[in-house]
């Protein structure tokens, strides 16, 4: 034992340090800004204010809010300037109410995921804590997966379908498990001919209704149903089938295929593996293995259930039934990773269109 007070450590302790330095400091960071929004400090900073005048507004110490105030400049959130502080440019457009833009679900989605990995001890003994498919889609998840897209990923997947030829002359369109809706809202917006469907579990579905709301798309409508055990309706020009349990699934590829009209344009746009691949986030497997769903089973890698197929297996049986016209790799059009469920990783887009008599 007297030997350790005498000599430094063999083994550098410096790797662990930095480790712990780095979760510290994320940590802090992340608490600071989760308080700023909660407190609706990016509210009050639309106009510049005193230290003293931001606390008397919220009701907080001032020697407080002035460490925090100084917190968010050094994030590049709020900007100093004559004694006042406000907001910089990146939170008036992501970080204010009013913003069509603002991220405050995704920042409370990394909030429930922390929290989630807080029972990790208890879960590792008792495994996943299991919800219905539509409890898990149906609570903040959608919102935070609705406010990323549109930072982004879902302007680029749109920019993609929408220069297909075959777009241009849709009609009606089915946005398979949709969820949010942004994503047909989007496409209706960029073809006034096209009526756009948005399918999804009935839980689900108030939400979708409250983004068409929103986005006032008045020619979006909701579906509701499990697309797993009903049957799809018939005569989609477009079918846009997008981060979804089924999505690798070999028993919906005919049933879309049934549901399209001839020369249909269909959208795969999902996370696939090879054989050969073991794992694409060791953090996001674990993430992911800590919630199951009662309807379907997972597997122990992200975005990964039972009975999907690889990626070259999936596109032999897409081949059976659709032309492929394009394949697009996740540069193409993700989003920015976050290391929560959602993240894109390196999906891919396949388009295709309907063959004739493939049935």
């Amino acid at each position: 034992m007297d030997s350790c007070l005498k000599s430094e450590p063999g083994t550098s302790a410096k790797p662990l340090m930095e480790i712990l330095h780095d979760c510290a400091d994320g940590y802090k960071k992340f608490t600071a800004l989760k308080a700023a929004l909660e407190m609706r400090v990016f509210e009050q900073l639309t106009v510049p204010r005193t230290p003293e005048e931001l606390a008397e507004t919220l009701g907080t110490d001032p020697g407080l809010t002035e460490n925090l105030c100084r917190i968010l400049v050094s994030l590049g959130l709020i900007v100093r300037e004559k004694g006042c502080y406000k907001n910089s440019d990146l939170s008036s457009t992501y970080l204010t109410a009013g913003s069509p833009l603002h991220q405050r679900e995704v920042i409370l989605n990394l909030a429930n995921g922390l929290k989630l990995w807080e029972q990790l001890p208890g879960i590792l003994q008792s495994g996943p804590i299991v919800a219905s498919e539509e409890q898990y889609f149906a609570n903040n998840l959608i919102h935070s997966l609705a406010r990323e897209a549109l930072c982004g990923e879902l302007q680029r997947t749109v920019g993609l379908v929408t220069r297909c030829v075959e777009f241009e002359k849709a009609r009606k369109l089915l946005d398979l498990g949709g969820g949010h809706g942004l994503y047909a809202i989007a496409f209706a917006a960029a073809n006034p001919n096209i009526r756009a469907y948005v399918y999804d579990f009935p839980d689900v579905a108030q939400d979708t209704r409250q983004y068409i709301k929103e986005f006032r798309a008045n020619r979006v409508e909701v579906l509701q149903g499990n697309f797993f055990q009903d049957d799809l309706a018939e005569g989609y020009d477009v079918v846009f089938f997008a981060s979804n349990p089924g999505g690798k699934n070999r028993h919906l590829v005919p049933k879309i295929y049934s549901c399209m009209n001839e020369g249909g344009l269909f959208i795969n746009k999902h996370c696939f593996y090879s054989p050969e691949e073991y794992s694409k986030s060791a953090l996001l497997d674990m993430e992911w293995s800590l919630t199951g769903f009662a309807g379907a089973a997972k597997e122990n890698r992200v975005y990964s259930f039972a009975g999907d197929l690889f990626f070259e297996d999936y596109l032999a049986l897409l081949q059976e039934y659709f032309n492929i016209i394009e394949i697009h790799q996740a540069p193409d059009f993700a989003g920015y990773p976050l290391s929560k469920i959602g993240d894109t990783l390196d999906s891919k887009i396949i388009i295709g269109t309907k063959k004739t008599g493939a049935e």
